[in-house]
Parts: structure tokens; sequence; C-alpha cells
């Protein structure tokens, strides 16, 4: 077992994974790469082989999914992106070295209970469902924030109903499909059009909406006006921090325009923010909650662009928590 492997189409170069697990492998605190026991080459040169394929298929397209032998990967080459859009001639693909990296996804459905959320956690997202407005989950590269969001958004779905629609590039979990209260759409979009794809589906009356990452100031704004109408929204952003992801968004939606505009729509669109990572396999969680008695105070903070000084009611709230004092704290 393995999070993430790194193939070449050097075959002489070794195969290379995170996270590697399993039966006669001895466990690693090291976040770096392991050499794949050599048992297992043969195997990952078949996936690569079959990675090439779909490449092909994709109209080399630099980032798609796989579902190979019952599993499911994202697969992403390792280029510049002027590079990795080029449609290669036949004469030279055998010729130019190209590196992959294939990342598992889970390719069946996903709920709150299975990434090792405290229950305090796992009640509060899925109670917010109920709720309009912006949920922001961060971390760092690899830190499980696609995996978080795509298992929030299906038990909104299971537990209030409603249509959903999922905006991502490429799709990384199996949501699509009926619910017994509702329906999920899950759209693939290029990266450079997701500006336009929040905007065209204004039209779309749905419930929900999941942006897979924010990427682009055009992105962010549209985000943005979308929370302010009605639906419940929630996003991935790379962040060290729960406060630090609320000025990553301020960051990305101004862009060259009025900072202040920007500030009061994550004041008024914002629920929550999740920021989490991933240790020796358990799940470190910090919440800020804007759904409390402070709620208004931490509001103004941010219209008034203070955001390093709601580190103070994230530690308040998270005080709170370890007290025992859980309903307090939102």
């Amino acid at each position: 077992m393995f999070s993430d492997i790194f193939m070449s189409s050097e075959e002489a170069d070794p195969v290379l994974v995170l996270n590697l697990s399993g039966e006669g492998i001895r466990p690693t605190k090291s976040r770096g790469p392991s050499a794949l026991p050599e048992i297992y080459v043969s195997d990952a040169r078949r996936l690569f082989r079959a990675t090439e394929q779909k490449w092909s298929a994709e109209r080399f397209a630099p980032e798609f999914n796989l579902v190979y032998d019952n599993l499911s990967y994202r697969c992403a080459l390792i280029a510049a992106p002027e590079a990795a859009v080029q449609i290669p001639r036949e004469s030279t693909l055998a010729q130019k070295r190209r590196n992959w990296c294939l990342r598992r996804v889970d390719a069946g459905r996903i709920s709150l209970d299975q990434l090792g959320y405290p229950a305090w956690a796992r009640e509060e997202l899925r109670r917010i469902g109920a709720s309009s407005g912006l949920l922001l989950v961060s971390g760092s590269f690899g830190s499980g924030k696609s995996t978080t969001s795509a298992a929030c958004f299906k038990d909104w779905i299971t537990l209030h109903g409603g249509v959903g629609v999922t905006l991502e590039d490429p799709p990384e979990k199996a949501l699509e499909g009926y619910y017994e209260n509702g329906q999920i759409y899950q759209i693939s979009v290029r990266d450079s059009a997701f500006a336009e794809s929040i905007k065209a589906s204004r039209r779309w009356a749905y419930r929900y909406l999941y942006l897979g990452e924010v990427r682009d100031q055009g992105s962010a704004a549209e985000l943005l006006q979308i929370a302010l109408g009605g639906p419940m929204v929630i996003t991935t952003i790379h962040a060290s921090a729960p406060v630090e992801a609320l000025m990553a968004l301020a960051k990305f939606a101004t862009g060259a325009g009025d900072p202040r505009s920007v500030n009061d729509r994550i004041a008024a669109s914002i629920i929550g923010v999740i920021w989490q990572s991933l240790r020796g396999g358990m799940v470190d969680v910090q919440y800020l909650s804007f759904r409390g008695r402070n709620a208004d105070s931490m509001r103004t903070k941010i219209s008034e662009g203070r955001f390093r000084l709601l580190k103070e009611d994230l530690a308040y709230q998270a005080n709170l928590r370890s007290l025992g004092r859980i309903e307090e704290s939102f």
C-alpha cells in the first residue's frame, strides 16, 4: 500500500513511493519517498504503461483519473504547464523522458465517519450543511483536504437532501449519482476554466457546490459571489493554519481589486474554516467556527482586514473544546 507513486519512462530509474506500508515492510516516520521493493517493480511498470495509454486517450492532458486493477489514481505529468499541454509527436514519445506522479484515491463513496475526525468535528460539519455560506478546508499538500471535502459534501446530500454540483480538475472521489434525498453531478473542469464554470453554474439550481481548489483570482471572486447567494459552498485551499487560509483566500480574491470589498464578502459568507494535517496516519484537526456568540466581532475583524486577531478566537475555541465545553465553542 502507498499514497503516491513516482514513475519514469526510463526503466532504469527507481520507482519511488510515499507512505509505503504492508506485510513485511518496516514502518518509518520519514516523510521522504521509499524505493518500491523489487518484487513489485514489474507491477509498477504495467501501471506506468496503463497511465501512458490513458494519457493518449485523454489527448495528452496533464492531469486525469485512471482506474487500474480496481484501484483509482489521479495521474499528473511532472512537467511545466506549457510542456504538459503540447501534443507530442509519435516520433518523440519514445525519445523524450517523462515522469509521472500517481496518487491513490478512494474510488468508493466516503463518509466523515471514515476519516478519524473527533466526534465534535463530525457533528458540527454535518450540522452546518443545513446553512448557507462557505466552508473552507485547508492544509498542506497531501493532507487529505479533498477527501474531507468529498466526505462532507456527500454527508450533506445524504442528511439534508438537495442537488449538489462538484467542479474539479479532475474529480478525485466517486460522488456522482442518486442519493436517497438528492443527487450529485460531478463535473471535470480544466484548470483555466474554473471561473467561467462557476459563473455558468448559477443557472443549475443546486443546493450545494464543491469547488476542488481555489487557484486564482477569478475562481475565488466567483466563489464568494455564489456563497453569498444562497447555496452552501465548500472548497479547499493550501495554508499552514486556519487564519492563514482566510488570508490566502482574501489574497486570491482581491487581485488588483478593492481589498475591503473582498473582505466584506468573506466576512458575510464564511461559516467555518477547517485545517488538517496527517501525522503517522492520524488526523490533526483545527476548526475556526463563525457561528458562536463571538461571530459578529470575528466577522468585523475580517471586514477590517485584521485577520491575525482571529488567532485569539481560534485559541479560545480550542480551549473550550479541550475543557469539554463543546457547544460553547460554536
